[in-house]
């Protein structure tokens, strides 16, 4: 599994128990090349018997990796959420003793693996150059911390099932063979289905394929609906729509 550039940062409320919140919102605007996830490398301390280069001690303390990024176009509501203080009349007001809440943090990746902190400490500040070619950003830090359950940062497969084709279409006449849709997944479909209301389409799974067969559509309008697929707890959406008579 390869894990392929930044697809949006997203926060919530902080979760201590562990559990990541069931809503969460795009924290802004990304600037280009700034989201990274870094671990400082572990304290180490070693112990030698006398005379020896080897260490018949070594113990290691290892350090939790930190996210940080910078967000471009930051208002003053941001501003007050993150660096700390109020907005008074549309104005942010800051004198630096602020406290700052956690937040919940989920990195999406473009492809590979999610991240995801349920209990995250922000540190953020201004970096403004105020040039005719300089941007306004806030630079973010979050820090991992301990929750009761579970870990402070997992990551895990982005949610991603592939059917091949995406899409069905099927003349007005009945077909009994069908046209097959096949998932790439590690397990087999565990659901394969349509509406209930639409009687003129039959779905069957089989493996990593799922049959698709159609009545014939007596109306001169073509009719179409979708296709659920699910494997690997992933769902899948496929159009399927059959022409008119």
């Amino acid at each position: 599994m390869i894990t392929l550039g930044l697809c949006q940062i997203k926060v919530g409320d902080a979760s201590p128990a562990g559990t990541m919140p069931g809503t969460m919102n795009k924290i802004g605007k990304t600037y280009q090349d700034t989201a990274k996830i870094n671990q400082d490398k572990a304290e180490v301390t070693e112990h030698y018997e006398e005379g020896h280069a080897a260490p018949e001690v070594r113990k290691k303390k290892k350090k939790i990796p930190k996210v940080v990024f910078s967000i471009m176009n930051a208002d003053v509501q941001m501003l007050a959420d993150y660096i700390g203080g109020t907005v008074v009349d549309g104005k942010w007001c800051f004198d630096g003793d602020e406290i700052v809440a956690n937040k919940a943090v989920l990195v999406e990746s473009e492809q590979g693996l999610n991240f995801e902190i349920p209990n995250g400490d922000i540190e953020a500040v201004i970096n403004a150059d105020m040039s005719a070619k300089g941007i306004f950003l806030v630079d973010f830090e979050v820090t991992p911390m301990a929750v009761s359950a579970g870990k402070a940062l997992r990551a895990y497969p982005k949610a991603t099932l592939v059917v091949s084709p995406t899409s069905l279409t099927f003349t007005a006449a009945a077909d009994s063979t069908g046209k097959t849709l096949t998932v790439t997944s590690t397990g087999n479909l565990t659901y394969a289905g349509a509406p209930q209301s639409e009687d003129w389409i039959t779905v069957t799974r089989s493996g990593k394929v799922a049959t698709v067969k159609v009545a014939a559509n007596p109306n001169s309008e073509a009719r179409s609906t979708n296709v659920t697929l699910v494997a690997d707890g992933k769902t899948v959406i496929v159009p399927v729509t059959q022409a008119g008579a």
